[in-house]
């Protein structure tokens, strides 16, 4: 079997009816992808799941995808095993309740592609992440050579999610960290996007593309912002080091011990 370029993780926990739209979208975002000439390897990240929601993925419409259970009970920690077990020099990554747009992983892949010939450590993201279900918002992702990108709104605000598409290497140099929600240290993609700039990765926008976020009532962002959590202490954030943190910092910042 040929190598993949792409590897997509579609993490689960306990969804069932609301994974069937999820699914349809990266089917469709799929069929796209490889008829532009994308090789696609499928996974599906089984992570404590419920009976319900391992019935619900069982189903024989998604043979194609492989299946791996896992008992992480950490959404970092199941992101981080899946780029060990991907084989695609590129990931991408969807929760299964969101959905994504039909052109999202052929564009992201051309944006790295490009990125690659020119010699550029690139993160994608879709341009537009809309939020809908539990909220309803449209919010823009910033290319770091847009005039309107601060490193400043790091300190209050995250541009980047973790629903992007990033070449392994990126992943393999800054896994992501575990959450601590009881001692109040969450956002994870936050902290994820700050380390990879100061690494030298470069995070872009990918034109007309979008993610479509479901917000929950009771989901990891409303658990962190309810308990008032914040991003860990990052010597890239420290105030004689930010203004830079997007031209990339000399090395890898050095992480908190867990």
């Amino acid at each position: 079997m040929a190598a993949a370029d792409l590897s997509l993780v579609v993490t689960a926990h306990d969804e069932t009816v609301v994974g069937g739209p999820a699914m349809r979208a990266a089917e469709a975002a799929i069929e796209a992808a490889e008829c532009g000439g994308i090789a696609v390897e499928r996974f599906i990240a089984l992570d404590a799941a419920t009976e319900p929601c391992r019935a619900f993925y069982a189903q024989p419409r998604l043979s194609k995808w492989q299946i791996a259970t896992l008992d992480m009970r950490e959404l970092g920690r199941t992101r981080n095993e899946m780029v060990s077990r991907a084989s695609g020099r590129w990931i991408a990554f969807l929760d299964a309740d969101d959905l994504f747009s039909e052109n999202w992983l052929l564009e992201g892949a051309r944006c790295l592609a490009k990125a690659e010939e020119q010699g550029r450590k690139t993160i994608a993201h879709p341009e537009l992440n809309w939020l809908f279900d539990g909220a309803g918002a449209v919010y823009t992702k910033p290319n770091q050579s847009d005039p309107l990108f601060s490193p400043y709104f790091f300190y209050v605000g995250n541009y980047y999610d973790s629903l992007c598409m990033a070449p392994r290497e990126a992943h393999l140099q800054v896994p992501y960290v575990h959450r601590d929600i009881s001692n109040g240290l969450s956002f994870q993609d936050w902290q994820w996007g700050i380390e990879t700039m100061a690494a030298g990765w470069e995070h872009v926008a990918v034109k007309d593309t979008i993610i479509f976020k479901r917000r929950r009532d009771a989901s990891l962002v409303t658990e962190s912002l309810g308990r008032r959590a914040i991003v860990r202490g990052l010597e890239a954030m420290a105030i004689d080091r930010v203004a830079g943190i997007h031209r990339g910092q000399e090395g890898s910042p050095r992480r908190p011990q867990p």
